[in-house]
């Protein structure tokens, strides 16, 4: 499969896609019933075929070239957002970061924050509990895994920032990040993401 990105027949809210690419965007059903907090939501593609294996080669084998290729793909989703001041990828917990090596997110939004014009800010959020992977886990349980999970810096307040990851499934992590950005006196908070889970976990079958 081709890196090309998903061109239509999404959610423009969270990027779930519909059923066929040729369909409209429009809102989903869960994001008309509870609107995410994030101000505007871009994605390259959908986390199937050679996307996949190459987010895959960025967060688990280190692949800088990889992440560079992902990073200019998501520079070029982000055209047209509004100039962020400040970029920040979706941190790991320092337990997390240790064993990993690197934080792959972080890797990632080099190149978006490069052609917007915006600095890199990892320290503007942080991760303050090892929370379990997020892998095979329910929305619901998506939720509670990620209850306090994470902190924001001061210099938040007033700014509007880019928040990026690599995948999004359910967008759990990317609202509770939102949240708490928001809670520390964030103006908007944009969301930026390299791969969109085709469905989500609990709408499968």
């Amino acid at each position: 499969m081709a890196l090309a990105p998903r061109r239509g027949g999404i959610c423009p809210r969270c990027g779930a896609p519909h059923a066929l690419p040729i369909l409209p965007d429009s809102p989903c059903g869960h994001c008309l019933a509870s609107p995410p907090p994030w101000a505007a939501f871009r994605m390259h593609g959908l986390y199937e075929g050679t996307l996949r294996q190459l987010v895959m080669r960025v967060k688990f084998a280190e692949d800088h070239a990889a992440a560079r290729l992902l990073g200019g793909l998501l520079a070029t989703a982000c055209i047209g957002l509004p100039r962020p001041d400040g970029v920040v990828p979706v941190p790991l917990h320092p337990e997390r970061l240790r064993r990993r090596g690197c934080n792959q997110c972080l890797e990632l939004a080099r190149l978006p924050a490069a052609a917007l014009g915006a600095p890199l800010r990892p320290g503007w959020l942080s991760r303050v509990v090892p929370t379990r992977p997020q892998t095979g886990l329910s929305r619901q349980e998506r939720r509670r895994n990620l209850r306090g999970a994470f902190a924001a810096h001061p210099d938040v307040r007033g700014r509007r920032i880019l928040l990026v990851d690599d995948i999004c499934t359910t967008g759990t992590t990317l609202a509770r990040a939102v949240d708490c950005l928001l809670r520390a006196g964030a103006e908007a908070v944009d969301c930026a993401v390299a791969a969109r889970t085709p469905a989500h976990p609990d709408r499968r079958g």
